[in-house]
């Protein structure tokens, strides 16, 4: 099986250091590697004949991507398997779902036979008059004014990765400095239940954890988003970031304003930032997220 190489020249670590991919292009069927984002209709064309793809770039490429996929295959049965490299700044998904340590030895070994695979569905975000949405974590209000803050205060002074994110994050939640962190009206239907009022954000995501281990989600349910919400009272979010980040799971925190549930939809009216994989959305207020099928990730 010889797979199609994506790599986005554009992002962070490959525009820095150089694609890790780019030596192996000799095994590849196809390589895009300049304006990817023009080729789109020939990367899923090459990738479902093909039936693997490699995407080396960071969070945004993945989503961008993969997105091109899901607008454009004929059926389910089209879609390919994936394997991400990190070659952005943070690199959230693929070291959560693709190869974590990129080296010769571990690209080589994957390219010679993939081994390890896990089945994952995306968040689709739909709104009317918008085309659909792909990806893997969903934020409203407080954590896209991080990201923002992260990109303008903390990548402009060269720190980057999970290190830029952690103090972006770390600034709002010490703080609560308004220019960082500020609370904006929402409604989110959960089922049959409702969350309506000032909030200082909502994270959703299919994965199995985020940025650096981190695992902020507890809720009951059935459904594959997982989402917690924070009500603009939320208190000691400190304490409760550093619970979640040892394992303690099991506490109520909705007494502090933090509440966590496993869903199979939401229903947002919303006109505050939103972020897709650290991308600004710009759709209409009232959207729809839900779960795609799964699809397949080869990783080391």
């Amino acid at each position: 099986m010889k797979p199609v190489f994506v790599i986005n020249p554009l992002s962070e670590t490959v525009a820095q250091k150089g694609s890790s991919l780019k030596s192996f292009s000799h095994i590849a069927q196809d390589v895009y590697d300049e304006e990817i984002f023009d080729y789109l209709d020939d990367i899923v064309t090459a990738g479902v004949k093909a039936g693997w793809v490699i995407i080396e770039g960071g969070d945004g490429t993945a989503q961008g991507i993969i997105t091109a996929f899901f607008n454009n295959i004929k059926t389910p049965a089209d879609m390919p398997s994936f394997t991400l490299l990190p070659g952005g700044m943070t690199n959230q998904v693929a070291k959560n779902i693709g190869l974590k340590t990129v080296t010769k030895r571990g690209i080589k070994a994957l390219l010679d036979s993939p081994q390890k695979q896990t089945p994952m569905p995306l968040l689709k975000v739909s709104s009317a008059g918008h085309p659909d949405l792909f990806g893997f974590l969903f934020s409203t209000g407080g954590v896209p004014m991080v990201t923002q803050y992260t990109k303008e205060k903390l990548h402009s002074r060269g720190i980057g990765g999970s290190a830029a994110v952690m103090g972006g994050i770390l600034k709002g939640i010490l703080s609560r400095d308004q220019d960082v962190l500020r609370p904006t009206d929402i409604c989110l239907n959960i089922g049959n239940m409702q969350h309506k009022g000032s909030h200082l954000g909502t994270l959703v995501t299919t994965l199995p954890s985020l940025l650096l281990g981190l695992d902020p989600f507890w809720g009951d349910g059935e459904g594959p988003l997982r989402i917690t919400y924070a009500a603009d009272n939320a208190k000691r979010l400190p304490a409760h970031i550093a619970g979640l980040w040892i394992g303690a799971k099991s506490k109520d925190r909705s007494p502090d304003g933090l509440h966590s549930y496993n869903a199979k939809t939401l229903e947002y009216d919303y006109s505050g930032p939103i972020v897709l994989d650290g991308e600004p959305l710009a759709i209409g207020r009232e959207f729809l997220i839900s779960a795609t099928q799964a699809l397949n990730f080869y990783h080391d």
